[in-house]
């Protein structure tokens, strides 16, 4: 017997996902992701269904899309199930976990036993009752690649889609079964692209929203001023900044953009470009294809001793380290 299931709408649920011209911070940021160990699930359910999934393993993205149809979605631990229905979108970072139904008193699986009857990328689950349609897609990224991401959404992420947008997003989500199911020439190429288009999606949306936020990267991005210095810094890591010629880009005075700064993004300029830079240096690390000292100027440091000083005090190894762990997982 299953707990009765009461519904509530989430906070973070909106509708009113528009924006226009995004700023190129977002595109550096969703460019730098490698994305692994990607699927693409369709799932048509027949009331009545149900099931439970343990939690995401491992640093992983989890999209839950409802085509059509209705559900409830229940974390564990938390009283209330949310309901969701056609247009809604979830997005997933943590591990936490979570059930979904078509009704509180529906049977509950493990969702293991729901992937055995995936055929070609789609499930067919359930007691043949009206049915709900739901696309499940998701990837890894490495701790590192997360951070940014996990900086910008909030976790986790309830969207409402307009009926145009959501047709949308679901034509990405079908390309993606596609590639998943598949596999063709530069395929993961394709896939990594495809599920940037989601986050970009998702990010706009969240912007745009009810529920976008005063503070953290996304408000200081979207900040006329903030977002002139970001975008500098993003357009020309290698140089020397500093809080002054920041805050010139900013149009602001030095103890003014600092303090808004800090205020928005909750640590110094200097020390949010300190982590952008070895942001920037692990991807072209990981690449392989650039020496250490190119690595340096390119990311704005004058020497390669320089560089591991601040790779070391960042990421707790050097980069020769951080080169050597990538290699063998590669």
């Amino acid at each position: 017997m299953q707990p009765a299931v009461t519904a509530k709408r989430p906070k973070g649920m909106t509708d009113r996902p528009q924006v226009e011209g995004f700023t190129n911070p977002l595109s550096e940021v969703l460019g730098s992701i490698r994305i692994e160990k990607a699927e693409c699930t369709r799932l048509e359910a027949t009331s009545p269904w149900g099931f439970r999934c343990s939690g995401l393993q491992g640093k992983r993205v989890l999209f839950v899309f409802v085509v059509d149809g209705s559900a409830f979605l229940k974390f564990e631990g938390e009283p209330e199930a949310t309901p969701l229905s056609g247009g809604n979108l979830l997005i997933m970072f943590d591990d936490q976990p979570f059930s979904m139904a078509d009704h509180s008193r529906s049977r509950i699986v493990d969702s293991s036993e729901v992937r055995k009857l995936k055929v070609n990328g789609v499930v067919r689950y359930g007691g043949g009752g009206p049915v709900t349609t739901l696309m499940f897609g998701k990837f890894t990224m490495n701790t590192l690649e997360a951070l940014p991401i996990r900086s910008i959404l909030p976790q986790p992420l309830y969207l409402s889609l307009r009926q145009d947008r959501s047709r949308a997003f679901e034509s990405v989500l079908d390309l993606l079964a596609a590639e998943t199911v598949q596999p063709g020439m530069a395929s993961s190429f394709m896939i990594s692209r495809l599920y940037e288009s989601l986050l970009m999606y998702a990010i706009r949306a969240y912007a745009s929203s009810a529920a976008a936020p005063q503070s953290g990267w996304l408000a200081a991005i979207s900040d006329n001023r903030l977002g002139r210095a970001i975008q500098a810094m993003y357009s020309s890591i290698h140089k020397n900044w500093s809080v002054e010629t920041l805050a010139r880009e900013a149009r602001m005075s030095r103890a003014a953009f600092a303090a808004k700064f800090k205020s928005v993004l909750g640590e110094s300029p200097l020390a949010y470009l300190t982590r952008w830079r070895m942001h920037k240096a692990c991807a072209m690390i990981r690449s392989g294809s650039a020496s250490l000292f190119e690595v340096a100027k390119a990311v704005g440091y004058e020497s390669e001793d320089s560089l591991s000083r601040a790779f070391k005090r960042q990421l707790g190894m050097s980069p020769n380290g951080y080169r050597r762990i990538h290699a063998t997982r590669d």
